[in-house]
């Protein structure tokens, strides 16, 4: 996250967001707003049914699932769910089966249906995609909205009472491949600042959101003794303190390992306890006092801003199954985030400073596995391939402004071939294959495209100029329909 010293909230805008083509990719403008609230999760705009909803929904490489919330969630309203899902609205909505869907996830669930439907995506069009609907949603971050699911298949999120009778459903990007939106299981992650447009982009990369190399890693064997998950080893974690010699927070062995996951869906860090206090004493972060009801570790943001001299900066070091190692560097300022309040307005402390909250949180020392959490995963450009079970990491620009899309064949060659400055790896470990599939998918070209309400008020006034001039026409890509 990188923060600007001083933040001016401005009214809500919807920008419209432009169509064009880009040879097998589709690349979706990434918003870290929704409603009220700013800085916790990343989403994407889709519609779903005929006629179109719209649905705001997280992007979640942590799960598998492509769930919406139904109109009939109990406690739902304009606040708490911006945006449900009328079921008895849409001509082409059919229920496939009935309360399969089981979606644990973080002291969270979604509980509800799998069902068919249309959805749209920028200005394409697929029909008959399987989704879970769900009837009963609890979470602990809010408002409430729909997940994305970014992992494999195998993951799907069934109710274990049903799942002997109960088919297993493609995973959305399945679908695209299915469906020839694109050539291969393949996406890229820009998170970028917090106050601009990040991107997906599926089936490509983009060049020109990277700096030096990008390194890939091969994942590693979940349980069922396959690639199904977005594992790494956390090999190490230093610390450089402004005014200080280094630090080694962690370092794994072989025979201590420190598995971590990947995961857009979670906001905050998770660090063994030890690491956690070496963090939690550089950062100048307060635990609020009683009369202020604020969540976790706060600071002024004016004294965490991104570029700011005398910060701290970190060095996270990855590898998988290979010989390959990816190192990401991050400063302090990534790991704050604003705190605003149920009105979207900045949370501000008894100066009237707006305050920033630590995006870290605690956990024992052999907890596994660690969640790379946005927080981190803002300072990075990640290739999330599927195929052939790897991860392959680069250092964000985030000051570009540039564009250069790729498109990714299948293959184990694929990226190689798209991409110059790689550095690349051959997967050792046996990978989840695609699933069979009886169902055909319909492509076609929507005839309206999808607009972007981002909460322009959680960014600060000059960050929104910025995006006028450049990322406000960060556009939907799409593959032209044969």
């Amino acid at each position: 996250m990188k923060l600007l010293k001083t933040f001016t909230f401005l009214p809500l805008l919807c920008f419209g967001v432009e169509a064009t083509e880009h040879h097998g990719t589709v690349e979706l403008a990434l918003m870290n707003s929704v409603g009220n609230k700013y800085g916790d999760e990343y989403y994407v705009n889709i519609t779903v049914g005929t006629p179109g909803q719209l649905q705001s929904v997280l992007i979640d490489t942590g799960s598998s699932s492509t769930i919406f919330l139904a109109s009939d969630v109990p406690g739902c309203n304009e606040t708490l769910c911006p945006q449900t899902f009328d079921l008895s609205a849409s001509s082409s909505f059919d229920a496939v089966s009935p309360g399969a869907l089981y979606a644990p996830f973080g002291g969270a669930a979604a509980l509800g249906d799998f069902v068919t439907d249309v959805v749209q995506i920028g200005d394409l069009s697929i029909s008959k995609v399987p989704l879970g609907l769900a009837h009963t949603f609890r979470s602990r971050l809010q408002p409430y909205t729909g997940i994305l699911g970014l992992g494999y298949s195998s993951r799907e999120a069934i109710n274990r009472t049903m799942s002997h009778k109960v088919p297993k459903h493609p995973s959305f990007i399945e679908v695209l491949t299915k469906a020839n939106a694109i050539s291969s299981r393949l996406f890229s992650v820009h998170l970028n600042k917090l106050d601009m447009y990040g991107s997906i982009l599926f089936g490509g990369i983009d060049t020109a959101k990277y700096k030096g190399p990008l390194t890939t890693l091969n994942c590693l064997n979940s349980k069922h003794d396959e690639v199904d998950q977005w594992y790494l080893n956390l090999q190490e974690v230093t610390m450089q303190p402004h005014d200080g010699p280094e630090l080694t927070l962690l370092r794994s062995t072989q025979d201590e390992p420190r598995l971590a996951l990947v995961d857009t869906g979670s906001p905050d860090w998770q660090l063994p306890s030890s690491a956690y206090h070496k963090v939690l004493g550089f950062a100048g972060a307060e635990a609020p006092d009683g009369l202020w009801p604020l969540p976790g570790f706060n600071r002024p943001c004016r004294q965490v801003a991104y570029g700011a001299a005398n910060t701290t900066h970190f060095q996270l070091t990855f590898a998988g199954n290979g010989t390959n190692t990816a190192t990401l560097d991050l400063e302090l300022a990534d790991l704050f985030t604003p705190i605003t309040g149920d009105d979207g307005s900045a949370t501000v402390d008894r100066y009237g400073q707006p305050l920033c909250m630590l995006r870290i949180v605690e956990v024992e020392e052999n907890n596994e596995p660690l969640i790379i959490s946005s927080s981190v995963m803002r300072a990075g450009y990640w290739v999330f391939d599927l195929d052939n079970g790897q991860i392959s990491l680069g250092q964000s620009d985030l000051e570009t402004t540039s564009s250069n899309v790729v498109q990714v064949q299948a293959g184990t060659d694929g990226l190689s071939r798209a991409v110059q400055r790689l550095v690349p790896e051959s997967q050792l470990n046996d990978v989840e294959g695609q699933m069979a599939l009886p169902s055909t998918y319909k492509l076609s070209t929507a005839t309206n495209t999808i607009g972007y309400t981002t909460g322009a008020q959680f960014y600060p006034s000059s960050a929104a100029k910025r995006s006028g001039e450049s990322t406000m026409r960060l556009e939907t890509q799409r593959r032209p329909t044969k």
